[in-house]
């Protein structure tokens, strides 16, 4: 039903009807050429003293949590993240670095916060301001 053609994505049967992207990373692709692409400067500028945030977006089962977790055998963008950000650090030992992390997962109107073992599903509040 789809056909990619370079950063485009095209219906088949209407090809006139195409979505354009900034890249576009096949199925051969491995999660380290994606963290290279996209991830890896946003770390870098963290360590530089800017925020930074990683998100993952789309249908369930579509591959989000491996993408961001990994496996033993091909660590995911979250791994790949923390292991250039310590590194980094270590190789500035004349400087101090504060680190803060978030994992969330917003599901069904819920989110959870994903560095509790239990998933502690979080509170929302809205801001009057």
């Amino acid at each position: 039903p789809w056909r990619i053609s370079g950063n485009a994505v095209a219906l088949t049967a209407q090809p006139s009807i195409r979505f354009e992207f900034d890249r576009i990373f096949g199925e051969d692709c491995h999660t380290a050429d994606v963290y290279g692409a996209r991830t890896k400067h946003i770390v870098d500028s963290a360590v530089q003293g800017f925020n930074g945030t990683v998100f993952a977006y789309g249908q369930t089962n579509s591959g989000k949590t491996y993408t961001m977790r990994g496996s033993a055998n091909e660590p995911g963008i979250i791994p790949l993240a923390v292991h250039d950000l310590f590194r980094t650090i270590q190789q500035h030992m004349d400087r101090e670095f504060l680190v803060r992390m978030s994992y969330m997962e917003i599901y069904n109107e819920e989110i959870n916060d994903l560095l509790v073992p239990e998933h502690r599903k979080l509170q929302i509040h809205e801001n009057y301001e």
